[in-house]
């Protein structure tokens, strides 16, 4: 019975970080900024959908195949990509993932604000390193000198109403989606 809800574990996890490389091909351009893509809600569903160390495997493994050169993430792949400003909002994907998973964890009656809850902080997470590293490559690294009140307008506003609907969606659909995948993964231990 473990070793069978193991190789579960390990198809959920397989599964959504195909979700997320799915949703960093799903794009619309916009002048001057980055493209919006649905990476955030897949990242999102499967952090609230899966136990913490499936989740985690599942965004590693988004990482590594794109920094591996296959173009996974929404500007192609490779480990030049590090050196692109919106980098950070992988990083970012990470790091969210692994807090958002521990707390969530720990919280034993999940009902739905619970959810969305913990989507706003990952997204406020994803956002602040993000930003930051943006700010590092655009105004450090590439040696540009733009405002504050630029990077707002170009990394952030564009993006908060995908975003508030993200968190909607991903709220729905993970609380709905979490108890099937955590009766069939040893209690979400695994």
């Amino acid at each position: 019975m473990k070793r069978k809800n193991r190789i579960m574990s390990l198809t959920f996890s397989a599964l959504f970080c195909a979700l997320i490389c799915v949703g960093s091909f799903i794009r619309i351009p916009i002048p001057n900024s980055m493209p919006v893509t649905l990476q955030t809600y897949f990242i999102l569903l499967t952090v609230l959908s899966l136990p913490v160390k499936s989740a985690t495997l599942s965004v590693t493994t988004y990482t590594v195949l794109g920094l591996m050169g296959l173009p996974v993430f929404s500007g192609g792949g490779g480990l030049g990509y590090i050196f692109l400003a919106n980098f950070g909002f992988i990083i970012g994907f990470f790091i969210s993932t692994v807090v958002i998973g521990n707390i969530a964890e720990k919280i034993k009656n999940y009902g739905l604000p619970q959810y969305i809850s913990l989507s706003l902080i990952a997204v406020f997470i994803i956002y602040f390193i993000g930003i930051i590293y943006f700010v590092i490559i655009t105004n450090v690294y590439n040696k540009n000198g733009y405002s504050f009140i630029w990077f707002i307008q170009t990394v952030l506003l564009p993006f908060l109403p995908k975003e508030a609907v993200c968190v909607v969606s991903a709220s729905l659909s993970a609380y709905k989606i979490r108890p099937f995948i955590i009766k069939y993964t040893e209690k979400g231990k695994v």
